[in-house]
């Protein structure tokens, strides 16, 4: 029993670690290109954040039994406990919902589900139906065949949930611009009145869109009002037309990545979720201390305050999500049906690897889960339009600089998991582990 326990660990973890190092790759990618780190150092504090991400999965070892016994209450208990190590991975070390199994299904019939109950939800039943169509592959019986050839039959013909977006009351427009600037270009001081130029020609092209959006951090330098280009954009906005730009910003000594509003008056939203090795060293005031030989610009900034998370335009609320912290669902604010999200970011720092992509999909996931248009633009790619049904409906590809421009409607009602985030699924999960404790209990007292 104990060296079956024993195999179970060494096979979970490993699998997770090789799991992890692949997804995240994007890490050493930014190490050695923009830190001094080297190869071989960077790849190790890769695979340290591989191995920290991967621990949550060792409950699946250590309360795993095997799926061909206790019939469909273990399966609802492996699934159960398979999500649940998702949910502290996402809430463990500050939280890193990166490679959630839901994440792999949009544009499919489970579109239908993100909006009511959410990513975790969709995890949870393809953990589900994967366990049930291995028990029909080991145990052949027909009550198993037919529940398998029922789902994966409703998988493959139950139509996507689209619906056309064209025919709309209410509207804003917006320009998205990408400039394909790179950050050894932005921190190299020649290519600053380049850089510049390129925003206040898009500018001047643009000026009649209610919403202009540049990417995350365009300037390696903080925010300050007295500087050319931040004047031009007072110069160009008002109550009415919007300009949002990422910068850095500095309050009290402190340094933020910040989404920084132009209207008539300027406001600021900072960060609240930073990207580990990237933004902020985890552990740095207690255990290690990379900091000292991470060379990576500003990167120990700090994070935002929870106060203010939602910007109005035209009666329009404006969600702000910087980068990263479009994998927390619980950041988005949503509470009125005159919305969009609007996510901008930096992509950059991590080459041509994964990331990007990534990125891009966990972006039309909220869009799916909220019911709301994505507004997403990005340094070096991918930046998009995502429609509510998580569809991208325009975007300019990575390594290429462009802008778009047009209309998205803002009219549309709350998502049932923007009221009640997943509380569905955790009380799902915790009937589930509830069952299995109380069988396993009645056995104990037999």
């Amino acid at each position: 029993m104990i060296y079956q326990k024993k195999n179970k660990i060494k096979s979970i973890l490993f699998f997770s670690i090789l799991f992890h190092i692949i997804g995240i790759s994007w890490v050493s990618e930014s190490l050695i290109d923009y830190g001094s780190l080297g190869y071989i150092l960077s790849y190790i504090v890769t695979f340290m954040l591989a191995i920290a991400v991967s621990l949550p999965y060792l409950l699946i070892a250590l309360f795993h039994q095997s799926v061909t016994k206790n019939g469909l209450i273990n399966i609802f208990f492996i699934a159960s406990i398979f999500i649940l190590v998702e949910y502290i991975k996402s809430f463990l070390y500050g939280g890193f919902p990166w490679l959630l199994v839901g994440y792999s299904q949009n544009d499919t019939p489970f579109d239908y589900i993100y909006p009511l109950f959410g990513n975790y939800a969709v995890g949870y039943l393809v953990v589900l139906f994967s366990l049930v169509f291995y028990k029909t592959l080991q145990q052949r019986s027909i009550v198993y065949s037919s529940i398998s050839a029922l789902v994966l039959l409703t998988y493959l013909v139950l139509p996507v949930n689209y619906k056309n977006n064209e025919n709309y009351e209410h509207s804003i427009s917006y320009t998205l611009y990408q400039p394909n600037i790179y950050p050894d270009q932005v921190y190299n001081h020649n290519y600053h009145s380049k850089i510049v130029k390129k925003y206040i020609n898009i500018l001047e092209k643009n000026k009649s869109s209610n919403l202009i959006i540049f990417p995350e951090t365009i300037l390696p330098i903080p925010y300050n009002e007295t500087h050319e280009l931040y004047k031009i954009f007072n110069k160009h906005t008002n109550d009415k037309n919007f300009i949002i730009s990422g910068l850095f910003t500095e309050f009290e000594s402190k340094y933020f990545n910040s989404m920084v509003f132009f209207s008539d008056n300027v406001d600021f939203y900072s960060k609240r979720k930073l990207v580990p090795f990237g933004e902020y060293t985890p552990w740095y005031s207690s255990f290690l201390k990379l900091s000292k030989i991470i060379n990576i610009p500003l990167s120990n900034l700090s994070h935002g305050s929870d106060f203010k998370s939602v910007f109005t335009l035209k009666d329009v609320n404006i969600i702000p999500i910087i980068c990263f912290e479009s994998t927390f669902p619980n950041l988005i604010n949503s509470n009125s049906s005159n919305e969009i999200i609007v996510n901008i970011s930096n992509d950059g720092w991590f080459g041509n690897s994964l990331a990007p992509f990534q990125h891009l999909q966990i972006a039309q996931i909220r869009s799916l889960e909220f019911n709301r248009f994505t507004l997403r633009v990005t340094n070096t790619g991918i930046s998009a339009v995502i429609d509510n049904y998580g569809r991208v409906n325009d975007h300019i590809e990575n390594n290429m600089e462009g802008a778009m421009n047009g209309n998205i409607p803002i009219n549309f009602k709350r998502s049932l998991y923007s009221e009640y985030g997943d509380i569905f699924i955790l009380m799902l999960i915790f009937f589930s582990l509830l069952m299995r404790v109380s069988i396993d209990w009645h056995k104990y007292d037999e």
